[in-house]
């Protein structure tokens, strides 16, 4: 599966100055340079000062003999002051996100066209300033000398594209391209729920998704993103696909979307994707999806009091208290810990200074009721069982411990939740207290045994233990 591109210029076919050398070194064969471009294959060793480009897109790397002005030019700036700047060679090829279907493009990728020479630098910069310049103008304008500035501004993009566009140089804003993707992505909308999709065509769909995971990350085109309506035509119809590795990239696409974006939560929450998040989740088996899924669902909730009242009342501590339950370390951490930072929310509120902001914000995580929600659904059970089923796990072997972050983050849940459900009781306390101070002892005893960077990691455990006895014999001294 392919990661998300690492930078904007890689949406760009380019060509740079300098030797290459490949990946593999096991062919010996050198490559004979000429006037004409020639494909270099894998570990294929070439020669210095050719005239090299790469096209994202095929895969496809081109070398040739540089031009006889092009040698000079390149002469010339390594004998000047600016020698050290590196030079980026921008072709006419449209976009990676392009369709090949367009027949300009096909007919552009046929002919040679005059390339520009532009510092790496100076092009970030240039770009960096044009989407600034349009990003940052204000959604409403009411007066005259706003609108002035508004217009300038628009005025200096326009005239900066044309320029570009006049060097043969196609740039894209984040819109433009969310729009190639939202219209790449149509092709495939129809075979992805026939169930009749190749496995290239599987590989398009996440890289189409990767690509828009990496935009996202920017808040204001995440937003964007949601008002193109990507809920319902990217990630719902992906959602609603039968091939998981697509469900697995569209969850982690909308994980990133509404994270820390209020407006966009909103419109996740609109469209009712916390019911599918949770359909999803008590129903799929492969564990990739099931971990995404509450990926996606934590950066729903957070800091989003109406969808945490969603989450509990549509059954989501029934189904984190079975998640407790089965033995799968990787979703049961995260649902811990997306408890924990619940809790830890409404203990927050308490050090709001504006009393009322204070009050409105006790008010809506009222409305949620999660203290007794999580009684209700047994959560402090599910947690006390998955606690001593741990710590005895580990106590069948002295000479050492299995995993340290599952002991970590239940000794930590447990800390957390005892003022909740300091009432329930689900067993015997006194012998809880044992198994307690019997995982202390086995810390204290390996401490001593092991290198400096696990004894870190216990000493911090004996901290934890040490915390959570205090808390249960509190418990046990308030019940006497």
């Amino acid at each position: 599966m392919a990661e998300p591109r690492s930078s904007i210029e890689d949406q760009y076919i380019f060509t740079i100055y300098g030797t290459l050398a490949p990946h593999s070194a096991q062919n010996q064969n050198v490559f004979v340079p000429s006037r004409e471009w020639q494909t270099i294959k894998k570990g294929e060793p070439i020669p210095g000062g050719l005239h090299v480009r790469h096209n994202f897109q095929t895969g496809v790397t081109e070398a040739k003999l540089m031009d006889d002005e092009e040698t000079k030019e390149k002469d010339f700036n390594e004998n000047t002051n600016q020698s050290h700047s590196k030079s980026l060679i921008l072709h006419p090829d449209k976009t990676l996100l392009e369709s090949e279907d367009d027949e300009s493009v096909k007919s552009t990728k046929t002919k040679e066209s005059e390339a520009l020479k532009v510092p790496i630098m100076e092009l970030k910069a240039r770009l960096k300033k044009i989407k600034e310049s349009v990003t940052d103008l204000p959604s409403e304008i009411n007066d005259e000398s706003t609108q002035a500035k508004m217009m300038q501004k628009l005025r200096a993009y326009e005239t900066l594209k044309e320029e570009l566009k006049a060097a043969k140089i196609n740039i894209t804003t984040d819109a433009e391209v969310l729009n190639t993707l939202f219209k790449k992505f149509q092709l495939y909308k129809v075979p992805m729920h026939t169930s009749s999709l190749l496995n290239i065509e599987i590989e398009i769909i996440l890289d189409i998704l990767n690509g828009f995971e990496y935009l996202i990350h920017q808040i204001d085109t995440a937003r964007l993103f949601a008002d193109m309506e990507g809920i319902s035509n990217i990630i719902l119809p992906c959602l609603n696909s039968t091939y998981n590795e697509i469900k697995a990239e569209a969850l982690r696409l909308l994980g990133a979307a509404v994270q820390s974006n209020p407006k966009v939560q909103a419109k996740a929450l609109e469209k009712d994707l916390m019911q599918k998040l949770l359909h999803i989740l008590s129903t799929n088996n492969k564990i990739l999806v099931k971990s995404r899924c509450l990926f996606a669902l934590s950066a729903l909730v957070r800091q989003f009091p109406a969808a945490q009242k969603a989450l509990l009342d549509h059954g989501g501590l029934e189904i984190f208290g079975k998640i407790l339950n089965n033995n799968q370390l990787q979703t049961q951490l995260k649902v811990m810990r997306l408890i924990n930072d619940l809790i830890v929310e409404r203990q927050d509120i308490e050090k709001i200074s504006d009393i009322r902001q204070r009050d409105a914000k006790t008010k809506e995580y009222a409305a949620t009721d999660l203290e007794q929600k999580l009684l209700m659904h047994r959560y402090c059970k599910y947690l006390y069982d998955l606690m001593i089923k741990s710590f005895k796990y580990e106590l069948r072997d002295q000479n050492e411990i299995d995993n340290y972050e599952l002991l970590e983050v239940v000794s930590e849940s447990m800390i957390m939740i005892n003022p909740i459900c300091k009432n329930e009781v689900y067993m015997d306390k006194h012998m809880l207290l044992q198994v307690i101070n019997d995982m202390l002892n086995l810390y204290q005893n390996l401490i001593g045994t092991v290198e400096s960077d696990d004894a870190d990691i216990i000493n911090n455990q004996i901290q934890l233990i040490k915390k959570l006895k205090i808390v249960f014999e509190m418990s046990l001294h308030e019940e006497l």
